[in-house]
């Protein structure tokens, strides 16, 4: 997610379902190469900008898309 430029726009809150963190995780517990880049929590990006999530009952959904992109690479 780009929470900088969706800040910088002024678009407002921001709702996720995964976080960062998550994703990095699931990548690295499904063998992918570390990204490049930073892993970092929204609000230590845009400070002062309403965040909700992750939204837990869709966090399996995103999950399985993401393993599923790794096996693919």
């Amino acid at each position: 997610m780009c929470s900088a430029a969706h800040a910088w726009v002024g678009l407002g809150r921001i709702v996720y379902v995964a976080s960062a963190e998550q994703i990095s995780g699931w990548r690295a517990a499904a063998g992918a190469v570390a990204s490049a880049v930073a892993v970092l929590p929204i609000t230590a990006v845009v400070p002062g900008l309403p965040v909700e999530g992750p939204v837990d009952e869709l966090v399996p959904e995103v999950r399985a898309l993401i393993e599923r992109a790794v096996g693919s690479i």
